[in-house]
């Protein structure tokens, strides 16, 4: 665990959102690749959040009662999806892995919500949402479809003999991708919703966060859903940082979406 803590109170200190965010991925890096089995091993679920809390709540992280245990929570979510994540590459989970590791980075994800809109984490430490919610929809399309291969399969065969086709309709092909964009949806709404000023604001993670559901509608077939989006921006533009303020990256995948969008509109002056 030291080396993950180490990174979150030198993060903490120099207000390094990106580096906060390595913190939280369920990769481990190339240059320690045993990292997430070190830190998964180091505790265990009776002693986990005593463990984190002790790596947390110290006066050098300088952090409110709020954030502290915001963080804490976060930190025993995460580690219970590493753990979902380590028994999957083990093998132990065979073919529900997919969705218990979804589930565990669900939480995580909500969590972490959480965090901005209750104890009032910094706009600087987006990036973590921006981790969190890339690998959201990742985990999503894995659990669809290992779903969709239990169904191939006839491993729900025996339910939807008990209890009618009507019970087969319940599994939805993208289940979890329209839970995931509904999730990714509140982190797009935490950030428009955001009334801090400018410099210190959420608004910054809009146009990544934007991109996050445009690629998750339009893996779901749903384009449609997009220009809710759209809307929502233009309705916010002046109260927005302009467009130059953002990073590169996100505003040219934003670009490229948005001239998708018009060109399957027909519109193509745009």
């Amino acid at each position: 665990m030291d080396t993950i803590f180490q990174t979150f109170h030198q993060s903490q200190y120099q207000g390094s959102g990106p580096d906060l965010a390595t913190t939280l991925t369920p990769i481990a890096p190339p240059h320690d690749p045993t990292l997430l089995r070190r830190f998964h091993k180091n505790s265990n679920v009776f002693s986990i959040h005593k463990d984190i809390e002790s790596y947390i709540r110290i006066p050098q992280c300088h952090l409110s009662k709020a954030e502290s245990t915001a963080w804490i929570d976060i930190y025993v979510a995460y580690w219970k999806a590493v753990g979902e994540i380590l028994r999957a590459e083990t093998g132990h989970h065979r073919h529900d892995w997919a969705i218990k590791v979804y589930e565990a980075w669900k939480e995580v994800t909500n969590l972490l919500i959480r965090g901005y809109s209750h104890a009032g984490f910094g706009a600087w430490t987006m990036p973590c949402l921006y981790t969190v919610g890339k690998y959201l929809r990742v985990f999503a399309i894995k659990a669809d479809e290992e779903q969709a291969v239990k169904v191939g399969s006839g491993e729900v065969k025996m339910e939807s003999d008990a209890l009618g086709d009507d019970i087969m309709a319940g599994f939805e092909k993208n289940e979890r991708l329209e839970d995931a964009a509904r999730v990714i949806n509140r982190i797009f709404t935490l950030c428009i919703s955001d009334r801090a000023p400018i410099e210190e604001s959420r608004k910054f993670g809009l146009y990544y966060t934007t991109n996050l559901l445009f690629k998750t509608y339009f893996k779901l077939n749903s384009i449609s859903l997009s220009k809710n989006c759209l809307r929502a921006l233009e309705a916010a533009r002046t109260d927005m940082p302009s467009m130059e303020q953002f990073p590169k990256s996100h505003i040219v995948t934003f670009k490229y979406y948005l001239g998708v969008i018009h060109f399957l509109d027909e519109e193509y002056h745009k």
